[in-house]
């Protein structure tokens, strides 16, 4: 037939990748550190749901 196939991890395209925007996230309702309970975390990669992620 000559079909050609090609394979790609998608998963790790959208979780492992980087993004180009600064994003930070607060703690979240199930984990807070006692001791800075009002941190906030800079993201460094992609991550599940982020808005940005499927442009990293």
């Amino acid at each position: 037939m000559g079909f050609t196939v090609y394979q790609m991890d998608v998963k790790s395209a959208f979780l492992y990748d980087t993004i180009d925007e600064e994003v930070y996230v607060m703690q979240t309702p199930g984990f807070h550190d006692p001791e800075y309970p009002a941190r906030v975390y800079k993201v460094e990669k992609a991550m599940y749901g982020l808005h940005e992620a499927p442009r990293a």
